[in-house]
């Protein structure tokens, strides 16, 4: 290969013995990447059209740009849109194979696609579904996707497409056995046209044409690469005409043509993968009159006449570069420099040839040693010359000089006039009929197996070329287009750019063929009315979403800058939410975090549409209201039903405490509860609710009452569970165990009723002291059975469990005390 063919192509990591794993290790991160980003909702999701006609972009879902930029280019198509979207697959009268089932899968997956791509409000849409479904058909065609190409890619979704139309018509033969056989593929019409092939003029075969393929060794240009691909390079000098034993002819074009550059290429003397960055020129409209069969005749006279040329163009090439790379030992030199050189040295001044120069004119070499010229230096002369010596060179150098440039413009102007002749060769009407316009440019940017592919498409209902970036769509102009796509080593600040982008897939239309490219309306049949419907509700739910997740964000901000400047008083802490929960502890947490979690649940929908303090507030408010009514019924129902224990607010109602402090309760309990599910409404509600306990204003007083409150509820809670404790040991008769809890339920209901004068603050003492006497009066009987039996019992008994608790009588009621008197008087008695 010649240097400047390796100057256009970039090298890749030389292959490896465990590349195979390595491979296997990549694909499954990806798949766990793509896996990931599944569940992954951003802006872009939920990012709507300005209107329908507005192009709808595809989100890239993990290293899937190679899908989106291929079937950005064929939606753009109205006649292959038409074709998905009218895709209908009938009832099933015979057994498919596995190709022909995954070929019908992924046809309707793209039809729902397309049908998004449509009529969605989406600015762009998620292609995973149809992707999983084409992934699932590699496995079928043994093709290895692992580094994805969209030119590999356009043309297995044909086939696939080509497949699932195929399977319709062989459902059609089973039911008719007359009217299919004329079927027709409406796919295969699209893309597939055909050509003859001729080999040494004696055998002549016909051949489908599916694709065009373009080796990019030795073309510059779609015209060259065309030529040198069917026909053989006219060029002599880029290939040998012995090798070209065959040339291919088009007899029929279909209406869309493909066209694959390859510009890849692996060295199997190196082990290394390498992308071919050379220049390649593509046109808006391309002509193949010239490598039509019907044109042979005057195809064949004209590549003679482009042998004739590009040999007159190569010997004048020859030519200039015998002055412009003038032989010296290993070297080379300009010619016209050369003279320059010895006439300043031997004269000190610097000598300009008298032939006007061009600036196309001026060589490397010429313009490098100006260049350096430029610096003052001192002038080097010889140390001895003769007049007769300075004489002649000062005669005989510029007329040389003269007549150096003078042949090097010349053979210029003559290679300028053949290259244009050449380009003209075939610019003629008879060879401008056949005229496709080009409809999309698919742009790779990177290595030979990274990288990022993106498409350009031309709209011709709008006359205007779009660049589809995934999900980014916006105008464009055809110089960008080209800019893109002609690839080439590219320089920016004196440095090589690493990513060189290139077309990789060119897609031309018939331009006489107006229906594939006239753009129709379209209504959607009822099953993809329906997919669009579901769509909108999933497209609500994610706009929901992301501004509950963005509203959660700003309260959690909100939060973290209060809590800095003015944190929540330590003393704030609700006692049963805190720690460990004791089982009394749960009796009290659970109804409250019912009662909380089902408000809240009723309230979650209208977050979005009302403040979330205000709406906080209505819940506080409400529950209060709810509990206050509760409250009122308390008396009555005592002391079979206790609605005191079924929330903290209706005791704090049925002791008129301030309504200050039964909201802050509400709000704590809100902030400070763990519900079971991580539902994002409730973490907004809870996050509000810390808000709005750090924003409360409350004194030191206050604080201090607030928790005195909380104490005392949950001691009135531990009355009562010792309370029904006590009573559950007595039916066992556990007398011993059950005075304890009954002790130890008056004790601490006894406090509260001191601390306040309020009824509602404790248990009834009534109750409660009746229930202690008559556990003491079972167990005095149990303890006198044994007193007269075991002695030591009796000592025992007395000292330790019966006595002490028999004392906390005295404190008690009237009827207590004259208890304590008798039974002291009898265990005097049964002493003597």
């Amino acid at each position: 290969m010649n240097s400047s063919f390796s100057n256009d192509v970039i090298e890749i990591s030389p292959e490896i013995d465990n590349q195979q794993p390595t491979d296997d290790e990549l694909e499954r991160a990806l798949l766990l990447s793509r896996e990931t980003m599944e569940h992954i909702i951003d802006e872009s999701d939920i990012a709507e059209r300005k209107s329908l006609d507005e192009p709808a972009g595809l989100k890239n879902v993990g290293n899937t740009c190679w899908f989106n930029s291929v079937v950005q280019a064929l939606y753009t198509l109205p006649y292959f849109r038409q074709l998905i979207l009218n895709f209908q697959y009938p009832t099933i009268n015979r057994l498919l194979t596995d190709s022909e089932q995954q070929a019908i899968c992924f046809t309707e997956e793209l039809r729902y696609l397309f049908a998004l791509m449509l009529k969605s409000p989406r600015r762009s849409i998620n292609p995973d579904r149809a992707i999983k479904k084409f992934k699932n058909t590699r496995k079928l065609c043994g093709v290895d996707f692992s580094h994805e190409d969209c030119s590999e890619f356009a043309m297995h979704l044909i086939d696939l497409i080509e497949l699932a139309y195929e399977t319709i018509g062989k459902n059609l033969l089973n039911i008719d056995n007359t009217t299919p056989m004329n079927f027709i593929n409406p796919v295969n019409t699209l893309v597939t046209g055909e050509v003859v092939v001729e080999r040494n003029e004696h055998i002549s075969i016909r051949e489908a044409l599916r694709q065009i393929n373009i080796q990019m060794i030795d073309s510059s240009n779609i015209y060259d690469g065309l030529e040198t691909l069917l026909l053989g390079s006219a060029d002599e000098s880029l290939c040998n005409q012995q090798a070209i034993v065959e040339q291919r002819w088009l007899t029929r074009l279909p209406p869309v043509l493909f066209i694959c550059l390859n510009r890849y290429r692996f060295s199997h003397t190196t082990k290394q993968a390498s992308k071919i960055i050379a220049p390649f020129e593509f046109y808006p409209e391309l002509y193949l009159d010239r490598y039509m069969l019907v044109n042979k005749n005057v195809t064949s006279n004209k590549r003679n006449i482009a042998k004739t040329l590009y040999a007159q163009l190569h010997d004048l090439e020859n030519t200039l570069n015998s002055y412009l790379k003038y032989p010296c030992n290993d070297e080379s030199f300009a010619l016209a420099n050369a003279i320059r050189v010895v006439y300043e040295f031997a004269t000190g001044c610097r000598l300009n040839p008298t032939l006007p120069k061009r600036a196309d004119s001026v060589s490397s070499d010429q313009t490098t040693t100006n260049r350096v010229r430029q610096y003052p230096q001192a002038p080097i002369q010889p140390s001895h010359i003769s007049p007769e010596e300075l004489q002649f060179i000062q005669n005989a150098l510029p007329v040389w000089l003269t007549e150096v440039e003078a042949k090097c413009a010349n053979i210029r102007e003559e290679i300028q006039r053949l290259k244009t002749e050449l380009r003209q060769l075939y610019d003629e009407p008879q060879l401008k009929q056949v005229r496709y316009t080009l409809h999309a440019v698919c742009v790779h940017e990177g290595s030979a197996t990274l990288g990022h592919f993106w498409t350009y498409v031309y709209h011709n209902d709008r006359q205007k070329w779009y660049r589809y970036n995934d999900n980014e769509v916006c105008e464009t102009t055809w110089t960008d287009v080209f800019d893109a796509g002609i690839g080439g080593q590219r320089t920016q600040n004196n440095r090589e750019e690493p990513r060189v982008p290139s077309a990789y897939l060119l897609v031309y239309i018939n331009a006489d063929q107006k229906l594939i490219s006239n753009d129709i309306q379209y209504e959607l049949p009822v099953d993809l009315q329906r997919v669009l419907d579901d769509d909108l509700v999933l497209l609500q739910q994610q706009i929901e979403s992301i501004k509950l997740e963005q509203l959660h964000s700003d309260l959690k901000s909100i939060c973290e800058r209060i809590e800095k400047q003015q944190p929540v008083h330590r003393a704030l802490t609700i006692p049963f939410f805190a720690g460990p929960n004791a089982p009394s502890d749960s009796e009290i947490v659970k109804p409250v975090l019912d009662s909380t979690l089902r408000i809240l649940k009723t309230y979650g929908p209208k977050i979005l549409s009302v403040e979330v303090d205000r709406l906080l507030q209505e819940i506080v408010e409400k529950e209060i209201k709810t509990y206050l009514h509760t409250a009122n019924m308390i008396t009555s129902a005592l002391p079979h039903n206790d609605y005191r224990l079924q929330h903290v607010l209706s005791y704090l109602s049925a002791n008129r405490v301030e309504t200050i402090y039964r909201q802050r309760v509400m709000y704590d309990i809100i902030r400070l509860a763990t519900f079971p599910n991580d539902d994002i409404r409730l973490r907004i509600f809870k996050l509000q609710a810390q808000i709005i306990c750090n924003e409360m204003q409350m004194s030191n007083d206050e604080v201090q009452e607030y928790q005195k409150l909380l104490t005392d509820y949950k001691d009135f809670r531990s009355v009562i569970a010792a309370f029904l404790a006590g009573c559950q040991l007595m039916n066992e008769d556990k007398f011993e165990e059950a005075i304890t809890y009954f002790c130890v339920a008056c004790e601490y209901n006894l406090r509260l009723s001191k601390q306040c004068t309020l009824p509602m603050r404790a248990m009834d003492s009534c109750l409660l002291f009746k229930a202690r006497r008559l556990c003491f009066e079972r167990w005095n009987d149990v303890v006198i059975n044994r007193f007269k039996t075991d002695p030591d019992y009796r000592l025992d008994t007395m000292t330790h469990q019966f006595l002490p608790c028999l004392m906390q009588l005295k404190l008690s009621s009237e009827e207590d005390q004259v208890y304590i008197t008798e039974t002291f008087n009898f265990i005097v008695s049964l002493s003597n």
